[in-house]
């Protein structure tokens, strides 16, 4: 009896410890969106809180989940929380297409990201 009651907390951290190292998977519905597929120039003249979809390249980052973002109309700061890359490396090079809401405070404009898509 006391054998078993050892070898079961080994068990138990084992597998969890397995199930760590495991790639989660998560999906989703991709398709067609009510966010409207816009540029950088376009964005600029959204109402706040608006929903968009911008294609192009994250150039650089800012620090705290801030990136400057480039189409080839211009380019702009988003905030991207950083579950949304869901373990994914986005380089300059890398085509991204982000959803998120038009932010405008005083005079600079930017996008909030609800979620980011590697177009392939």
């Amino acid at each position: 009896m006391f054998k078993k009651l050892c070898v079961l907390p080994l068990v138990m951290f084992s597998s969890i410890s397995f199930a760590a190292i495991l790639p989660i998977q998560q999906g989703g519905f991709k398709g067609p969106s009510s966010a409207p597929q816009l540029t950088v120039l376009q964005v600029q003249d959204a109402q706040d809180e608006t929903l968009v979809s911008i294609t192009g390249h994250i150039v650089s980052t800012q620090g705290d989940e801030n990136y400057l973002f480039k189409d080839e109309t211009g380019e702009i700061q988003v905030e991207i929380d950083n579950h949304l890359f869901q373990g994914q490396t986005v380089t300059p090079e890398t085509i991204i297409t982000i959803v998120g809401e038009v932010d405008k405070e005083w005079k600079q404009i930017s996008i909030d990201a609800d979620s980011l898509l590697i177009n392939q």
